[in-house]
C-alpha cells in the first residue's frame, strides 16, 4: 500500500517506528509533506517534500495527516479532491465550520472519504452505533498532568485545577494541542455543541486521561483510557501512533473489527 504523510514530529515518528517492525505489513511511506524538507533527517525516513502537489505527485492511494490543526485545514482539501483517502488526527480543526465544510465539499468532489483515527481514545464505534438509536447525554472529562497543560507553572499546583468546562467545540478551540479526541467523540455521539467536556490538570498523574460517560435509548457506558505519553511531545499519547498504522491496516485486512 502506497501511502503518503502530512507530518513528521511525535506522531509521524512513532508511526514510521511501528511500521518498520512489521514489515509484512506491506505499508510504503512514499513521502512526507513537511514544512521545512531542507531540514537534516535521520538516515533511513521517507522522501520529504514541501507542497502538497509534489506529496500527491509520488501517487499515494491514501494520505495520513498527523500535523496538526493547520495542516489539516491547508492541504486536507487537496488531498479529498484528488480522489484520495485521507486518514486525519487532528480532527479538532473540524471544529471551525468553514474547516468542516470545506473538507466534506473536497470529498465528495473527489468521491473520496475522510476518516477520523480513534487516537488517544476509544469507544468510538460504540458510541456511533448508540448514536443511531439516539442519545441523551455525551459527556468528556480528560486530565494530564500539570506541567503538560500549565508549563512551569504547573509544578506549582498541589492539587487538581479544572481549567475548562464547556462544549466541545468550545474546548477544542482553547486547547488545540490537547483535547483532539473530544472532537472524535462529539463527532461520533450527538455533536462538537452538545458534548459537555472537562479539562482537568492534575500535579498527581503521570499519564494522560481520558474519561467518556454516554447516555441514550441503548443504556449507558462508561469508558476510559490511561495512556503513556510520547517523550518527544507529552500532550500526545504513544496510543495515537499506533491508530494510525491499524487504519492503514484495516483497508487491506479481509476480516475487519468495529
Amino acid at each position: 500500500m502506497r501511502v503518503g504523510m502530512i507530518g513528521l514530529g511525535a506522531i509521524g515518528q512513532g508511526v514510521l517506528a511501528q511500521l518498520a517492525a512489521m514489515p509484512e505489513a506491506a505499508v510504503d511511506i512514499v513521502g512526507v509533506l513537511v514544512r521545512d524538507p531542507s531540514r537534516p533527517r535521520p538516515a533511513g525516513t521517507p522522501p520529504v517534500v514541501g507542497t502538497v502537489e509534489a506529496l500527491l505527485a509520488l501517487e499515494p492511494e491514501v494520505v495520513v495527516e498527523v500535523a496538526g490543526h493547520e495542516a489539516l485545514a491547508q492541504h486536507g482539501p487537496a488531498v479529498l479532491r484528488s480522489g484520495r483517502d485521507l486518514i486525519a488526527v487532528s480532527v479538532g480543526a473540524l471544529a471551525r465550520p468553514e474547516v468542516y465544510d470545506a473538507l466534506i465539499a473536497a470529498a465528495r468532489a473527489g468521491g473520496a472519504q475522510i476518516t477520523v483515527a480513534s487516537g488517544a481514545i476509544g469507544g468510538l464505534d460504540a458510541i456511533s452505533a448508540a448514536a443511531v438509536g439516539g442519545l441523551t447525554r455525551v459527556t468528556h472529562t480528560t486530565r494530564k498532568p500539570a506541567t503538560t497543560l500549565l508549563g512551569a507553572e504547573g509544578a506549582t499546583l498541589t492539587e487538581p485545577r479544572e481549567l475548562f468546562r464547556g462544549t466541545a467545540r468550545e474546548g477544542v478551540l482553547a486547547f488545540p494541542e490537547s483535547i483532539n479526541v473530544a472532537a472524535a467523540v462529539s463527532l461520533a455521539g450527538v455533536g462538537l455543541d452538545r458534548t459537555e467536556v472537562v479539562v482537568v490538570a492534575d500535579p498527581a498523574i503521570t499519564r494522560n486521561r481520558h474519561e467518556v460517560v454516554v447516555e441514550g435509548a441503548f443504556g449507558s457506558l462508561r469508558f476510559e483510557i490511561e495512556n503513556v505519553p510520547t517523550t518527544a511531545n507529552p500532550k500526545t499519547g504513544r496510543i495515537v501512533a499506533m491508530s494510525i498504522v491499524r487504519a492503514l491496516l484495516r483497508r487491506r485486512a479481509p476480516f475487519v473489527i468495529g
